[in-house]
């Protein structure tokens, strides 16, 4: 068995991808939904579109292992592994609402009940993805799911957990107790369901190098579970990452966001076009600005 470290959740489907496996399915832990609906990439520049593809790593991983999205085409039955998100029902809630809180007016259903649930059949219907809420759904209820399930994989993006927050790259700060997942349970659903491989990520460098972090208390928890740790494209330190993230932000905060208000009634027309080109056009700019060629 194999638990496998990465520095970024992107980096994750290409090491599934690259395992030569087909699994049966895919249970993937985070406090966020990491979905993207096929932004164009290419306008980040080189050194930042693992980074700003943290935010896409389940829709990543979903295209990787063959489901293919209902926007891009019909879906082959019975072609796919399963694939499971388990997230927090708090943070399930806060994604629905902040997605709605970006549409225009008459779309909104300012309903947090209603929002979840369009949230969450959107993604199974359009691209093939279960969200399991967990808190408050016990884990142990997939332990019986996957002993059914003949191979699989579990992706641990370590913000899941309470214990980590201080050692990732996109903490929730404050949480309410109850919130998030506890690493106990995270460990126990390892040890119970035995996946053949895990993919960890999200951690920051210095957390994977202190032999004291909570970080390296859930790897020994693994290795004495009978894991073999390797590590995939962890990064020297963490001042690269935490930068590319900070200017990420700042360009879909500053310059996307605001063309895309701008074009929005053009897009619920159906006409992207404009929006892309005036939004590669300020890209360019904004990066160079940064340093980034």
């Amino acid at each position: 068995m194999r638990a496998i470290i990465h520095s970024i959740h992107s980096q994750v489907p290409e090491t599934v991808s690259g395992l030569g496996r087909r699994f049966d399915a895919i249970v993937s832990m985070d406090s966020h939904l990491d979905v993207s609906l096929g932004g164009d990439d290419s306008i980040y520049p080189e050194g930042l579109r693992l980074i700003v593809g943290r935010t896409g790593a389940h829709s990543a991983l979903r295209n990787i292992t063959g489901g293919l999205s209902a926007l891009k085409g019909p879906k082959r039955r019975g072609s796919a592994p399963e694939l499971i998100v388990v997230i927090p029902e708090a943070m399930l809630a806060r994604h629905a609402m902040d997605v709605e809180s970006r549409l225009p007016r008459s779309l909104r259903v300012s309903d947090q009940e209603e929002s979840i649930s369009s949230a969450v059949g959107f993604l199974a219907e359009t691209l093939g993805i279960e969200v399991y809420p967990s808190p408050p759904r016990a884990l142990q209820g997939l332990v019986r799911r996957m002993a059914r399930t003949k191979s699989w994989l579990l992706d641990v993006d370590v913000d899941y957990m309470h214990e980590t927050q201080k050692e990732v790259y996109t903490r929730i700060i404050n949480p309410a107790p109850g919130v998030l997942q506890s690493m106990s349970r995270v460990v126990e659903f390892i040890r119970k369901s035995r996946p053949e491989v895990v993919t960890i990520s999200e951690a920051k460098v210095s957390a994977i190098r202190d032999p004291k972090s909570s970080f390296s208390a859930f790897v020994e928890e693994l290795r004495a579970a009978g894991y073999q740790i390797e590590e995939r494209g962890v990064y020297r330190d963490d001042a690269e990452v935490v930068r590319g993230i900070s200017v990420c932000k700042e360009f879909y905060r500053t310059v996307s966001a605001r063309l895309m208000l701008q074009h929005m009634d053009a897009m619920m027309r159906g006409d992207v076009e404009g929006f892309q080109k005036a939004e590669a056009a300020a890209a360019k700019a904004f990066f160079r600005s940064k340093g980034y060629a």
